[in-house]
């Protein structure tokens, strides 16, 4: 029973490893959400972190309650020092509504959360967890512990570009999904202004004008502390080979020593790619100047918009090798785009056709796994019998046994296998009596591989492959291979 408990532990706790890079950042786990942060003074000339979450509603559960359909997200921040130790944390409850049933379940439309805090300065790392306060996990595993439905993530967080001693100084660019005047009772308002953060600091196909909003502190003393002086400002968008694409210049007279400023470009005729916004702040009397950028994405791809992070990273799991895979978890939606986009484009059969059959039959094969080989919660593309159906395609011959009889056991291949035991791991049960459930997969050939020139095998016999059901619950597990499959 024990060994069993630990197999099902791991069927359940396995799930892909965060990689941690600066904001923005997206979850993984039951929900799916962005996050963004940005760093601004109060007026004591404190830094304030605002961190911006984005939760599609059909992520989450709402309650119909006299006729509004409710939802709650209970939001969890950990601060941690350069060496991972906790030196704060902060957390809110919030409760939205919609008015029909249909919006609550839309992946259209979604819920923008705001969490201000005074973070430790000492904070390099933020872990972050958004629980679902109207719905419990399910499974075996959770039955008797009343956990929430949840999502995480863990990014690391840049100290705002300003000391409170500066004299000159700006603060983080907050990209904006929209900037507009003030609207009564607005969680976004800043300075007479609605900005609409952009959790995932993603423009193009749903959003093709860049939207940022900024703002200056001027503490200078002396004659450059005299209210009414000029600023220019400059704002540069820089493409990803950094080359100047688009420049906006203006001269403000503030009379306030504190002022907010946005700028919009439109950015539908640029490709997809990552780009830089780079602003620069010069008081025209003083020459004082103060300079800042951050990068945000521009991407057209449908996919792009509509995929989350744990899909997105399913998939990649599947289709690239070890190397590659863990280069392209590290990338930004909007390299992703660019970096998926190369890559389908050279393995592309027709490139002279509107379609690329090579990239229809992968999915068409990832949807067959899906459907047939899921267990647990675990998409059946991420299995071992789903990972080897995507890479090969379907074997020749299928041997199932479900209730293996004593000369239809596991046991009984052993010794047809002995010259090819380096291959196999616990393939062999101890007990005289084995039942446990397993599938042989053979190949006659080379099987139907994606990617021909990515494959190494020294097989010229065809492949065969072992899964076996270690628990009786469904999850088969591959116990041998024929060949030098790295898999």
């Amino acid at each position: 029973m024990k060994a069993v408990m630990a197999c099902l532990l791991g069927v359940f706790l396995s799930s892909p490893a965060l990689a941690i890079h600066e904001f923005p950042a997206a979850s993984l786990g039951d929900i799916w959400f962005q996050v963004d942060h940005a760093g601004f003074q109060d007026p004591d000339g404190r830094a304030i972190q605002e961190f911006y979450f984005r939760i599609t509603n059909n992520q989450l559960t709402f309650k119909d309650e006299d006729g509004l359909f409710v939802g709650r997200a209970f939001v969890k921040l950990e601060f941690q020092d350069e060496n991972e130790d906790k030196v704060g944390e902060a957390s809110r409850q919030f409760e939205f509504a919609v008015s029909t049933e249909e919006q609550s379940l839309s992946a259209d439309h979604a819920q923008l959360l705001l969490l201000r805090e005074q973070v430790d300065p000492r904070t390099r790392r933020v872990k972050i967890e958004i629980q679902d306060s109207n719905a419990r996990k399910r499974g075996l595993l959770y039955a008797f512990t009343g956990k929430r439905k949840n999502g995480t993530t863990e990014a690391l967080l840049t100290p705002p570009p300003f000391t409170e001693d500066c004299e000159l100084c700006i603060s983080d660019i907050q990209f904006a999904w929209s900037v507009e005047k003030e609207s009564a009772g607005s969680a976004f308002a800043k300075n007479g202004l609605n900005v609409v953060p952009n959790a995932g600091r993603t423009f193009g196909l749903l959003q093709n004008v860049v939207s940022v909003y900024y703002e200056v502190y001027d503490n200078s003393e002396g004659e450059a502390a005299q209210a009414g002086l000029p600023y220019i400002l400059e704002h540069q968008l820089i493409d990803p080979n950094g080359t100047l694409v688009q420049v906006s210049r203006d001269t403000v007279i503030i009379g306030d020593k504190t002022f907010g400023k946005f700028v919009r470009f439109d950015v539908q005729d640029l490709p997809s790619g990552e780009y830089d916004m780079k602003i620069d702040v010069r008081q025209f009397t003083t020459g004082r100047e103060v300079t800042h950028s951050r990068h945000f994405g521009v991407v057209w791809g449908n996919e792009s918009w509509a995929t989350t992070e744990e899909d997105v990273l399913d998939q990649a799991r599947v289709l690239f090798e070890e190397k590659e895979f863990d280069r392209f978890k590290d990338m930004s939606a909007a390299d992703r785009e660019v970096y998926l986009g190369q890559f389908w484009n050279k393995y592309d059969p027709t490139p002279d056709t509107r379609y690329n059959e090579l990239r229809i039959e992968f999915d068409k094969r990832v949807a067959y796994a899906n459907t047939h080989f899921s267990a647990f919660g675990r998409k059946g593309m991420v299995t071992d019998r789903g990972r080897i159906y995507v890479r090969f395609g379907a074997p020749d011959e299928v041997t199932r046994e479900v209730m293996p009889t004593q000369d239809r056991q596991v046991s009984e291949m052993v010794d047809d296998l002995e010259d090819e035991s380096i291959f196999a791991q616990n393939l062999a049960q101890a007990d005289d009596v084995d039942v446990r459930p397993f599938e042989e997969w053979v190949y006659t050939t080379q099987g139907h591989p994606l990617f021909p020139d990515r494959e190494f095998s020294t097989s010229v016999t065809g492949l065969r492959f072992i899964f076996i059901d270690e628990t009786g619950t469904g999850h088969f597990v591959m116990r041998y291979k024929s060949d030098f499959i790295n898999y």
